[in-house]
């Protein structure tokens, strides 16, 4: 695996790296304009669905999964706009780690998506670019680390010096994430976080929080924010009664109160969002959670539920065959290392997916019996495991497909197709698209 090389390089390159701090203060509050969840919601109200996306980590396994899936959006025509897709109506996408090149790019670029992203990352051999960079003698004895020449490498290929401003006006809400490794917490790149550390997120590269999002650990040095204490805001959200909030959140809530503390925490080191939320769900839980709760939500945005709200869940993560079973003989440090990881992944995941089940079945039921709404809630689970893949032989291929950053055409290939079918034929989506059909018809003939 080309990560492993990078990291057993490094190994042999020990001069002290020290990550550029790119992110610029204020002194004041969040503006009108700002990248933000509050300034996001109005646009809820537009439609007639609630679509949101979680795109999860798994390098370009992930990338190229989800990037499938927009494809089957698109391919999917609005029945009652025929100048429309589907996809359009998506409202926010969340991202960790591989996920987040995909959500970036169709934030900054939309539809140019279809035709660049695949010549400009998924095809692209990224893993042997950062292992030119490493190995280029002039950057031996440099300050500059690992983690600022793959910004530089993204931005050059990829983003091309975007910052939050940068993002389309009618793009859903990116919302990419990250790991804060020094307060366990994880971190959202949106106006509310920043707030918190008084800085301004519009100004902040892109290509900076994608490289934050998906920074394993060791192998890339950590992204660092400051946290300046130059402003005053609005943190009585912080303030919440833990008891009215779910234990996940309330880690949450714990973990953001900390940057409050100024003196205690001056920066913050971001590596991958995987290690806090490997599904890219959380964020959207907690951003609910700490709002006050659905109905509370509702109330102070004036936002009105859209007749149905989709939940597209986008797992890469993969199960490859083992050989530990095969033998008595001891698993070697590496087998043992990535059989722990993946156990307690897959472990976490079942988890977070348990969560916003739950989280989607309440919905529903809120909206029908305190607003007297009647919301269809869909979960659709996109991944690789054997229960969404019949096929063994294909399961086998797909989930063998190394987390890295570089991979074999016909396996980016097979994964966009595997993202794009399994959406097109999920039950979840059949019921969808039956029920938007059947009341464009009901519109129709209520015009006629």
């Amino acid at each position: 695996m080309r990560l492993i090389l990078i990291f057993l390089t490094t190994l042999f390159m020990t001069c002290t790296a020290f990550s550029a701090v790119d992110n610029e203060s204020i002194t004041s509050a969040m503006p009108a304009t700002a990248y933000s969840f509050e300034n996001s919601v109005m646009k809820l109200n537009n439609g007639e669905y609630t679509i949101v996306i979680a795109m999860s980590g798994g390098g370009t396994r992930a990338s190229a999964l989800s990037y499938g899936v927009l494809k089957a959006l698109r391919a999917e025509i609005h029945p009652l706009d025929s100048e429309k897709s589907l996809l359009n109506e998506v409202d926010a996408i969340s991202s960790v780690s591989g996920g987040s090149f995909t959500a970036a790019y169709y934030g900054l670029y939309g539809d140019k998506i279809f035709s660049d992203f695949e010549q400009d990352f998924l095809y692209h051999d990224v893993s042997s670019d950062l292992i030119d960079n490493l190995f280029n003698p002039f950057q031996w004895f440099s300050e500059q680390g690992r983690t600022e020449e793959a910004i530089n490498l993204y931005n050059a290929r990829l983003f091309k010096d975007a910052t939050f401003a940068d993002i389309r006006e009618d793009s859903p809400l990116i919302i990419i994430n990250a790991s804060d490794l020094g307060n366990g917490v994880r971190f959202s790149f949106l106006q509310e976080y920043f707030d918190l550390l008084c800085s301004d997120l519009s100004q902040y590269p892109i290509a900076n929080a994608v490289t934050a999002s998906s920074a394993v650990p060791v192998v890339f040095n950590p992204v660092v924010l400051e946290n300046y204490d130059t402003c005053k805001v609005d943190d009585s959200y912080l303030m919440r009664d833990f008891k009215e909030l779910s234990p996940m959140t309330r880690e949450t809530l714990i973990g953001l109160s900390k940057y409050q503390r100024k003196d205690y925490i001056k920066y913050i080191h971001l590596v991958d969002g995987g290690i806090t939320d490997n599904l890219g769900l959380l964020a959207l839980y907690d951003i609910a959670d700490l709002g006050g709760g659905q109905m509370e939500f509702f109330e102070q945005t004036k936002v009105q539920p859209r007749p149905h709200y989709v939940i597209i869940s986008i797992d890469a993560s993969a199960k490859p065959e083992s050989m530990i079973h095969s033998s008595p003989q001891e698993p070697g440090i590496s087998e043992t290392i990535s059989a722990m990881t993946d156990i307690q992944l897959h472990r976490f995941n079942t988890t977070t997916r348990g969560l916003i089940e739950k989280w989607s079945d309440d919905y529903g039921k809120m909206t029908s019996s305190k607003m007297g709404i009647n919301v269809e809630t869909y979960l659709i689970n996109i991944n690789l495991s054997d229960f969404a893949i019949p096929d063994k032989e294909k399961q086998r291929y797909l989930n063998n497909i190394p987390t890295d950053l570089t991979l074999e055409k016909e396996q980016v290939d097979a994964l966009v197709m595997e993202g794009y079918v399994q959406l097109q034929n999920h039950p979840e989506f059949f019921r969808l698209m039956g029920n938007i059909k059947k009341q464009a018809e009901l519109q129709t003939s209520a015009k006629q």
